[in-house]
């Protein structure tokens, strides 16, 4: 049997791969098998069959052996996690991302969101790509402190397991760091909808990423290649929006009660034919930011399984409100998705209609802000033109709620 030297570098290289895994596994007898292999490597090939051996027969499932080469995140890599890393990393499945706001109509969500935002984090950034079909929506987020993160990640992560049951995630071991991944239960309807989301932790930052699609959830070989992009992206740090501020929690409390202020009855019976899930914004998908970025509490949001949503948030700046709205005012006005028509109506209150085609093509969004406090109302995929009386009556509907005074 030829000395190891003379073997193809690759071999070499998986031992390599098969050592990192193996310092991942939790069984006692893994790192004792691998001291032997390593004390022995230049001696036989022989020891690569006795090393898989050993940690079988130990009771350990072998984990896939990748050479240094074999993901992008390997040996400490970093990459721009950026449509064309999306579709390396979905190949096979979905094909054709691309930064430009493309994705047909909108897609439904869990009715608690997963990317809403970590307490304690400082900065965060935004990447979107999207297919005809599909969206991957990343988030990457600094913290201050790995003890600032110690803090927020385990309640964070509970949050989503318990978020429409997603249940406990699945670990994916990327060069050393143990990616989180959940699969959504959902049916297979051919609609548009998020399938899987994926949690990377490294040092002070998170990387998040929730994909949306009518491919239904995302294949193993997808949700490792996906694990990899994002193991990468967080250690590149790049994203498509400048990273910005994170408001630290705000010592307010919610605002008033405001059952009294019938928003539901100033539609005027307006709303989609079809019965979706409820959501607390809508899915137009050129709209990355829906008065949660710099959110510091919520002040009420919710809507109904027929195409209604609205969402109340505060914010610790006093200026916070007028400063979100017009970061989505800018999206909008800049969205490829659909043609927005934009106005604003005599009480402040922004309105964005845009036709998105089909037997529901009808849709509309109201915005507004009072200083430290922003307000959203939408109606997506109805059937008919919004009634006359609904432009002006829900806007001065918002703008009610928007004004309740704080409470002591």
């Amino acid at each position: 049997m030829p000395d190891l030297d003379q073997i193809d570098p690759a071999l070499d290289r998986a031992f390599d791969a098969l050592a990192r895994d193996l310092a991942h596994s939790p069984s006692p007898g893994a790192s004792a098998a691998m001291a032997t292999v390593r004390k022995r490597r230049r001696a036989r090939v022989g020891v690569v069959a006795l090393a898989a051996l050993v940690v079988v027969g130990g009771g350990l499932t072998l984990p896939r052996v990748l050479s240094p080469e074999d993901g992008v995140a390997a040996n400490g890599g970093s990459a721009r996690l950026d449509a064309a890393a999306m579709d390396e990393a979905t190949d096979g499945w979905i094909h054709g991302w691309t930064s430009e706001p493309r994705m047909n109509g909108s897609f439904s969500m869990p009715e608690c969101h997963p990317l809403d935002a970590m307490a304690g984090a400082t900065t965060e950034g935004y990447t979107v790509a999207f297919t005809q079909q599909s969206s991957a929506d990343v988030k990457i987020i600094d913290f201050e402190s790995a003890a600032a993160l110690d803090a927020s990640w385990q309640p964070q992560v509970d949050a989503i397991s318990a978020c429409d049951d997603l249940g406990a995630p699945r670990t994916v071991v990327v060069d050393g760091t143990s990616v989180l991944h959940w699969r959504l239960a959902l049916p297979d309807d051919g609609n548009a909808r998020m399938t899987d989301l994926w949690y990377a932790r490294l040092g002070t930052r998170v990387g998040q990423l929730e994909l949306a699609t009518t491919e239904g959830a995302a294949p193993e070989s997808a949700v490792r290649g996906v694990a990899e992009a994002l193991v990468a992206g967080v250690r590149d740090g790049w994203t498509e929006t400048e990273p910005r501020a994170v408001s630290p929690a705000a010592a307010k409390g919610p605002l008033p009660e405001w059952t009294g202020i019938d928003l539901e009855g100033a539609l005027a019976g307006w709303r989609s034919p079809t019965k979706r899930a409820p959501t607390t914004s809508p899915n137009l998908t050129c709209l990355h930011d829906k008065l949660d970025g710099v959110t510091t509490a919520s002040s009420g949001g919710g809507g109904s399984p027929w195409g209604l949503s609205y969402r109340v948030a505060t914010y610790d700046d006093p200026d916070g409100g007028p400063a979100d709205v017009d970061l989505v005012l800018d999206m909008l006005r800049a969205c490829t998705t659909a043609e927005v028509r934009l106005e604003t109506l005599p009480n402040g209150v922004h309105l964005a209609t845009y036709d998105t085609g089909g037997p529901e093509p009808f849709n509309a969004i109201w915005l507004a802000a009072n200083g430290d406090r922003a307000g959203m109302v939408a109606v997506e995929r109805a059937d008919r033109p919004m009634p006359q009386s609904a432009r002006q009556d829900v806007a001065d509907a918002l703008h009610e709620i928007l004004h309740l005074p704080w409470g002591p």
